[in-house]
């Protein structure tokens, strides 16, 4: 079986990888051909253009950073669903919105291909020890075709219904990851306004009910090591919490707290933070804070 990855960035490539350490014949496509000449290095093929992928392909899969991509990649004239052949299948593991994977699903379909719609969860330490969360939205057939592929990327893979569902299901996981990276970086913001040490708060706060896996991850990965090169940029995250708005406001369901998040990871990327780790949230606050007058 002939796979293709697309999109070989700090989730994409890890992923690859662990697909070749496999055994599949792996071709890796990528903007930035750094990337691909890492790929190539760890046993990956590289060199065939889109359209030659996706007319020897078996199996493409795509991870890319914004909706657009996603739907230029798929879509455009030069995109996959035009040059493809029939039989193909189509797996992205982006995070875009429930209508752009129906929008891919439904012209794939005419043109007699698949398409599973699969986001994953996990940051780059899963993706390199392929230890993800992945949310299939599909055919259940198509999906359990390519399950050993899946499981060779992930280790928590969920069937979640029809085409979209397992977008749905990530973007309220972001919704989630949203809210706790912001009540995370409020209190150790707090904490440092107070003098109180912030090894001393994680210590005592993850033995506590305010414990969460963001609230670890934030501290222990960046904030406590002092930087903040990102895992998982805040421009990311901001992109999607713009999603699950959109998302709510289209099914008239109430945000208070979410819109209310993403507004602040708005004003954060303009102050000059999206391209530092989503954990980067605590040095917009503690920026915030020492702005603020004491009123003692």
């Amino acid at each position: 079986m002939k796979l293709a990855f697309i999109g070989l960035g700090n989730m994409g490539l890890p992923m690859a990888r662990n697909l070749v350490k496999a055994g599949y014949e792996v071709y890796g496509k990528n903007r930035s051909q750094g990337r691909e000449a890492a790929f190539a290095e760890s046993g990956g093929k590289i060199g065939l253009s889109l359209k030659e992928l996706a007319q020897q392909a078996d199996v493409i899969m795509t991870c890319l950073p914004m909706p657009a991509d996603v739907e230029q990649m798929f879509l455009g004239p030069e995109g996959i669903v035009a040059n493809g052949r029939k039989g193909l299948v189509l797996i992205d593991f982006s995070t875009v919105s429930p209508d752009l994977c129906v929008k891919i699903a439904s012209a794939a379909g005419r043109a007699g291909m698949e398409f599973l719609d699969a986001p994953v969860s996990g940051g780059t330490v899963g993706a390199e020890q392929a230890t993800l969360s992945i949310m299939v939205g599909g055919d259940k057939p198509v999906f359990d075709r390519v399950l050993p592929i899946l499981e060779k990327v992930g280790k928590n893979i969920y069937h979640v219904g029809e085409v979209g569902n397992g977008t749905v299901v990530k973007l309220l996981n972001q919704l989630m990851v949203g809210i706790h990276t912001q009540a995370a970086s409020e209190a150790m913001a707090l904490a440092d306004k107070m003098s109180l040490p912030k090894d001393m708060l994680h210590q005592i706060l993850s033995n506590s009910f305010a414990q969460s896996r963001i609230y670890d991850r934030h501290y222990t990965q960046f904030v406590e090591k002092e930087q903040f090169q990102p895992g998982f940029a805040l421009n990311l995250l901001h992109k999607d919490l713009v999603l699950v708005k959109k998302m709510a406001d289209d099914n008239g369901a109430a945000l208070p707290i979410g819109a209310e998040v993403e507004r602040l990871l708005h004003t954060a990327k303009a102050q000059g933070f999206g391209d530092k780790d989503m954990s980067g949230m605590y040095l917009y606050m503690k920026e915030m804070n020492e702005q603020r007058p004491e009123t003692k």
